[in-house]
């Protein structure tokens, strides 16, 4: 009963935060001018927009690959795609529902180890916030103007900037560190473990040594290493192109001359919003995507919300046609399995 009244409590905030989100985001917005801007997106950069979008998951699906390989060679890319098209199809139903369930769906397609993707999945965030901040580095770098992030005065941003890549590139070899020293590290934390109580100690060092387990695609030979770095660029460049491609639907890459530079900063501020954790990152997404076009390049609110309405909604829309029915086919299939063989 508490679990699910914990349970009911957090998704009673994500809601909260998603409804204010988005009346910050759209308070004042004539509807009619929101509609007329969303409508005049060409139909063809819509489906350019959608496959990119399908592009991503490829990408990802890729790196997540080489992530699981020592442990789930088996994994083939379209079992991770369509496992990625669940995870962010269950989002916008439930919060970080769709991570759990990405898992379970490689689980019935492969039956690798649930913990061990689980596990997987940490190092895959890690990655992302590295990217975050690189790409965050880069837009001060080559001197977009940020105004929608407050720092504190006098604030030195090109300092800041370098110092925060300075400490991700830290955290990355510490884990690298943490993976080829695997042994001599849980050596030294069991002894600590056993100084608690027995239940909750063996439960920390099984939490450890999974997330330990989930960093062995490190330890692998310099190929592994090319192949994120390579899908992490290219992940990330089809990410700024979705932005890039509805600039062009909407006519905005002329009218306000937006280039892919300003599709790289809207790209990098909206991405804060997929992390606060709404469903499917709606409001927090629309406001940073929002305001950043406004801001940065003085384009109307309507028209710059309109834009970050049709990149989410066109990509929602994919991640649920694909994921949506590929979650329950893999849950029929599954339960007809388990019921010729009760065994399993």
């Amino acid at each position: 009963m508490h679990k699910m009244l914990k349970q009911a409590l957090q998704y009673g905030l994500s809601l909260g935060l998603m409804g204010l989100f988005m009346y910050w985001a759209f308070a004042g917005i004539s509807r009619g001018e929101l509609w007329d801007a969303m409508t005049g997106i060409s139909p063809v950069w819509a489906a350019v927009i959608c496959v990119a979008t399908l592009g991503t998951l490829v990408l990802r699906a890729w790196r997540w690959q080489v992530l699981m390989r020592p442990f789930a060679p088996q994994v083939s890319n379209i079992n991770a795609s369509l496992a990625l098209a669940i995870c962010y199809a269950a989002n916008v139903a439930v919060p970080r529902s769709g991570e759990f369930l990405r898992c379970v769906s490689i689980k019935w397609a492969t039956g690798a180890s649930i913990s061990a993707l689980m596990a997987t999945i940490v190092v895959e965030r890690i990655l992302d916030l590295f990217w975050l901040i690189v790409l965050f580095w880069l837009i001060v770098y080559i001197d977009i103007a940020l105004p929608v992030l407050w720092l504190p005065g006098g604030a030195d941003r090109d300092t800041i900037g370098l110092l925060a890549l300075v400490g991700c590139l830290a955290a990355l070899s510490a884990l690298v560190l943490v993976s080829i020293y695997r042994e001599k590290i849980l050596a030294g934390i069991r002894p600590l473990v056993a100084q608690r109580a027995w239940g909750s100690g063996e439960r920390v060092l099984e939490i450890v040594e999974t997330f330990i387990d989930g960093l062995s695609a490190l330890r692998q030979q310099p190929m592994a290493y090319f192949e994120i770095f390579v899908s992490s660029i290219l992940l990330n460049a089809a990410y700024v192109f979705t932005v890039y491609a509805a600039f062009i639907g909407m006519g905005l890459h002329q009218t306000y001359d937006l280039d892919a530079t300003a599709a790289l900063a809207i790209m990098a501020i909206s991405s804060i919003g997929v992390i606060i954790p709404t469903p499917g990152a709606i409001g927090s997404y629309h406001l940073l995507f929002g305001e950043a076009m406004h801001r940065l390049y003085s384009v109307p609110l309507a028209t710059a919300l309109a834009c970050a309405t049709l990149t989410h909604a066109l990509a929602t829309l994919t991640y649920v046609l694909v994921g949506g029915p590929t979650l329950l086919w893999q849950w029929h299939r599954s339960r007809r399995n388990s019921l010729e063989d009760p065994d399993d």
